[in-house]
């Protein structure tokens, strides 16, 4: 899509999963591919894209939405639910990161992403 009509506005948001443990990978692949099937099924979303790093065991997302309550239904849906439960467990203490924004862009732009989680909304908690 990229840049559309200047006067719509898309809420982006962006996260960072750093796991402890090499044993919480596969699981992690595994709960992501579930929540990526819900991803395409859930209504407002625009796009999402998944960034690796499996050799330092670090995870990103970021997902593009038509407005905050398409994401609010998503958060609080299955597997999301169970997968938040797991990430308390799975993630480095302190470190995972959430961070939303209004944007008139509905590309996927990691580099703006990755900025942002650089001063996220939440930090190693959940929303």
């Amino acid at each position: 899509m990229g840049q559309v009509d200047s006067n719509t506005v898309f809420v982006c948001a962006a996260t960072f999963f750093p796991l402890q443990k090499w044993r919480y990978v596969i699981p992690f692949l595994r709960m992501s591919s579930r929540v990526q099937r819900q991803l395409k099924g859930t209504p407002g979303l625009v796009r999402f894209g998944l960034r690796t790093s499996v050799i330092r065991k670090r995870y990103w997302t970021y997902s593009v939405w038509v407005d905050r309550a398409s994401i609010d239904a998503f958060l609080h849906a299955e597997p999301h639910v169970t997968a938040m439960s797991r990430l308390d467990k799975w993630v480095i203490p302190g470190e995972s990161a959430f961070v939303s924004w209004a944007s008139t862009d509905d590309s996927i732009n990691w580099e703006e992403g990755l900025d942002r989680l650089g001063n996220p909304s939440s930090h190693g908690t959940r929303e």
